[in-house]
């Protein structure tokens, strides 16, 4: 039985067609499909592997000069074109290894941080030459116009607040008004979406939470058992509240001391930490009325100046 001959692979899509290095993936893609040759085929004649045609081809970044000169020998590939190209793919990736912002993938994004790195990857790696501020804002223009309901109108103050991660988009039509001025294909830009709703979800969530948490420990606080609790270790220092506890423990209180019958506002937190009792009587602190300090045990404010006192 003789054996079936093999399907060619379908070629994957160049990921920046419009870069430097994609437009040199094409044209090398097309010097060997000109030839009617497989990759296995074109690297057998240029006497390397299949990998290496297979990364050439793939546009993600430039291939050694080797290899694009074995195309235009053996494949031929116009030689000035094949020069131009890949001088400028080589800059290109010269200036992108410099400049490039360290990001996960789309679909490894997980929180805020993440998601900033991302988006001001965004606009390094999809063009030989990040768009100015300017530019981004009149191309997120020229969307907005075209379509109202998917693009957002995107000043330069805000995309270069979304550049340098001081703020993620506001909203997902803002969100692809930036993707579309950084020129990201558009497979690209649904996974983006995809981590922008996610993260966004998730700062819900926890939010919420947070929200939640604090009405509890509100309740807590206020229930019978936190009021009788701190009215307890207001008693202990010899004081005794007139007024239900505040909402915080850090909040002024109203009491009264049992010692000398004053009327003075205290905050829980101290009280417990110190142990201090009367602000008015009690020898640790004393107490600010007015413009001037009561002293432990008188009656009248000490005036800082004045020679009566």
């Amino acid at each position: 039985m003789k054996d079936k001959p093999r399907r060619a692979r379908c070629l994957k899509r160049i990921a920046r067609p419009d870069s430097a290095v994609g437009q040199l993936a094409q044209a090398l893609r097309d010097a060997r499909q000109d030839k009617g040759l497989t990759q296995a085929q074109a690297a057998k004649e240029m006497d390397v592997t299949s990998s290496t045609v297979q990364r050439a081809e793939a546009g993600r970044k430039p291939p050694g000069e080797y290899v694009v000169k074995g195309y235009v020998d053996r494949l031929g590939l116009d030689p000035t074109l094949a020069k131009e190209l890949w001088s400028a793919a080589s800059r290109a990736a010269g200036r992108q290894r410099r400049t490039l912002t360290s990001a996960p993938a789309a679909n490894m994004v997980s929180s805020r941080q993440d998601l900033g790195n991302v988006l001001s990857r965004a606009r390094e790696e999809n063009e030989d030459k990040p768009p100015s501020m300017a530019e981004m804002e009149r191309r997120a223009y020229t969307a907005h116009t075209k379509d109202k309901e998917r693009f957002a109108p995107l000043s330069r103050s805000t995309a270069n607040r979304i550049y340098n991660r001081r703020q993620l988009p506001t909203s997902i039509e803002q969100l692809n008004s930036y993707l579309y001025a950084c020129r990201v294909p558009e497979h690209q830009v649904q996974e983006l979406v995809a981590a922008y709703l996610r993260v966004k979800t998730e700062e819900s969530k926890e939010k919420a939470a947070r929200k939640e948490a604090a009405k509890e420990e509100r309740e807590r606080w206020r229930g019978w058992e936190g009021q009788k609790r701190a009215e307890a270790a207001i008693r202990t220092v010899g004081l005794d509240p007139i007024e239900a506890p505040p909402r915080s423990s850090n909040a002024p209180w109203s009491v009264r001391c049992r010692r000398c019958g004053q009327v003075s506002r205290v905050r829980l937190t101290r009280v417990v930490r110190d142990r201090a009792g009367c602000p008015l009587c009690s020898p640790k602190s004393g107490l600010v009325r007015g413009r001037g300090l009561i002293d432990a045990g008188r009656e009248r404010p000490l005036h800082f100046g004045c020679a009566t006192c």
